[in-house]
């Protein structure tokens, strides 16, 4: 218990180390850009930033308009945005409405068109008022709930056109409303610029949809090969979380839904919360027994319902509940995940140094973008893009923790099959040794023999299902066989050649096997394994398809007598006598055979026919 608890320390000592490197990077961010005095000057520079710069009211009552508003501003009502402040113009989750005041001078140099971009997509509603001082002011209005394509500007961001004279005042008002954070970053730029800025940005929304996208089809094919639901779990988790992230970013009304506004403003509350289903399932399904041997059982189950109950919450219900709910939740979630991830990193299970890994990369982002929304850290590219910086390692390191998992599993598959190898050489020995004691000695070891045998049998079946060849002959088997026969059918139509099937038979085997015992019979399948191979073609396939059934493919073969007279070599080199332990064994066997397409067009067919003429042979082998 002692270990357990020195381990969670050294996790949450690492996380508080994590997470306060991460604070004082954002404080040195953050007051690199403050501003000390909100008149500001615009010349002929790219780019200004304005948030800095504003005055606020913010009004918990029924709507203002722009009069009162005004009226507002010249009792002193609007408080300016303190030095050092971390809020800034990120009011987190908040029912206010805020109005925001700037005025700004332009320089005889300004260039005439500019672009006022806020750059917080998921804004419900927006509303610009600009005028010349001493002028009347004009409206322009955006928000998330107007569809993309009615913008007047295609941009994942809030874009507003202005054209500002030389030598001029300006008067800027800014209302914003939000069912969910209400941040409001906002930016002064030439088209040119802004075009510039536009490109890095997406070049890294890109690459970081790329990632996700690689992760989704690369754990998808995963699934559809090892048929484990654990990986199709976590591409609902990636797709989940990519599609909050994509209406955070404001891509989901730009390339998802671009006439469909009601989705576009559900899309990043909805997506977190539907990620929290998938990724509670996929922690209580990768952990295993670790959550209920805590007693903790319950945990994942309970807050995957709290997130379900939080999508339909926001579709239905309140989206500011919503919001509030899943940023709490996913708190919890992370804290949980992490501290049921540490133990089962104490207790070596598969894949948990990267699950822990990618746990404290999930809620390291959490924490900060918690901290945005709530309104404690300032709205910039880090903090407000952190869920995406922290969910990007966290489902590449996932990703890996899946890959050691498959690793760990087949090593231990590989011990498993060592352990029954040794088992049955064991046993082996032990029945050696059992033929010269007593019968109920004889008794005993068999009931040994048979558990042996049971767990042989298991590791063999495992096995089977991933070889393409015999564990005794080192032939091919019927998976690989029954691969080659569609091959050999392909090119036979491609090519128009035949190719001959002969299905072989051992005579009188059984008797072999209880004169001389089991492994002289194995011994003497090898050989005639060997003999048949020797005498055919490295393109031709030999298969064992039973006790002592073979089957050979021939393709491009030649007349039907060549066939005929392949058939009588390998009667008489099989029939030679195969010596063991000093004793000379001699065996036959029975060959029918097929030709495709001649004598059928179809593999079932081919193989009944050659499988009949065998049998004839045979039965007229045995009544001679």
């Amino acid at each position: 218990m002692q270990s357990i608890e020195a381990v969670w320390r050294r996790l949450i000592r690492y996380a508080r180390q994590s997470i306060l490197f991460g604070l004082i990077l954002l404080a040195c961010l953050s007051s690199s850009s403050l501003a000390d005095a909100q008149n500001i000057q615009v010349g002929n520079e790219p780019h200004y930033v304005l948030s800095r710069h504003f005055s606020v009211l913010r009004h918990a009552g029924p709507a203002l308009s722009l009069q009162q508003v005004l009226d507002l501003q010249q009792q002193g009502e609007f408080r300016g945005i303190e030095p050092g402040s971390t809020a800034s113009t990120n009011f987190g989750l908040t029912r206010d409405q805020v109005w925001l005041f700037q005025s700004f001078t332009t320089t005889g140099n300004v260039p005439q068109r500019w672009f006022l971009e806020v750059a917080h997509a998921s804004l419900d509603s927006i509303d610009v008022y600009v005028a010349e001082q001493g002028g009347s002011y004009t409206q322009r209005h955006a928000g998330d709930r107007i569809p993309f394509s009615a913008k007047p500007f295609a941009h994942r961001h809030h874009l507003f056109e202005l054209i500002l004279e030389p030598n001029t005042r300006y008067d800027l008002f800014i209302r914003a409303e939000s069912a969910g954070t209400l941040s409001v970053p906002v930016n002064l730029w030439q088209p040119d610029a802004l075009w510039a800025a536009d490109q890095y940005s997406y070049t890294f929304l890109s690459a970081y949809y790329g990632l996700l996208g690689g992760l989704m089809f690369y754990n998808l094919f995963l699934f559809l090969s090892l048929r484990d639901r654990l990986y199709l779990i976590y591409v609902g988790f990636v797709a989940c979380l990519a599609l909050g992230q994509a209406g955070l970013a404001g891509l989901t009304g730009q390339f998802l839904w671009p006439n469909d506004a009601l989705l576009t403003h559900l899309s990043p509350t909805g997506g977190v919360a539907l990620a929290g289903v998938f990724g509670t399932m996929f922690v209580h399904r990768f952990l295993g027994p670790t959550p209920r041997t805590l007693y903790m059982h319950w945990v994942m189950p309970v807050l995957g319902v709290v997130f379900a109950a939080c999508f339909l919450i926001t579709l239905f219900v309140s989206y500011f509940f919503g919001a509030v709910i899943v940023n709490i939740t996913s708190l919890l979630f992370a804290l949980s995940a992490l501290f049921m991830g540490g133990v089962s990193l104490y207790r070596g299970q598969p894949g948990a140094r990267f699950f822990v890994l990618a746990w404290v990369s999930l809620l390291l982002s959490i924490v900060v973008i918690a901290l945005h929304n709530l309104g404690g850290l300032p709205s910039n590219g880090f903090t407000s893009n952190a869920l995406m910086f922290g969910s990007a390692a966290e489902m590449l390191l996932l990703s890996l923790a899946l890959a050691d998992r498959i690793n760990s599993m087949q090593q231990a598959q590989d011990r498993a099959q060592q352990e029954a190898l040794a088992v049955n050489r064991k046993m082996v020995e032990a029945l050696r040794e059992s033929e010269r004691q007593l019968e109920f000695r004889v008794a005993e070891r068999t009931v040994e023999l048979e558990q042996a045998n049971e767990e042989l049998t298991r590791s063999k079946v495992l096995l089977e299902e991933q070889a393409n060849h015999d564990a005794l002959t080192g032939l091919a088997n019927r998976k690989l066989l029954g691969d080659r026969l569609n091959l050999a059918q392909m090119r036979s139509q491609r090519n128009k050649q035949k190719f001959v099937l002969m299905v072989v038979d051992l005579n009188e085997f059984k008797q072999i096997n209880d004169r001389y015992g089991h492994m002289a019979g194995d011994r003497v399948l090898v050989a005639v394994a060997q003999r048949l191979k020797a005498h055919l073609r490295e393109v031709d396939t030999v298969a064992r398809v039973g006790g002592d059934e073979f089957v050979l493919l021939l393709e491009s073969v030649g007349s039907f007598e060549a066939m005929e007279l392949l058939q009588r070599k390998l009667l008489a080199e099989v029939a030679k006598p195969i010596v063991i332990d000093d004793q000379a064994i001699s065996v036959g066997m029975s060959i029918g055979m097929a030709v495709y397409p001649d004598d059928a067009a179809d593999m079932d067919s081919l193989f009944q026919l050659a499988d009949k003429q065998m049998y004839s042979l045979k039965h007229a082998t045995n009544a001679g």
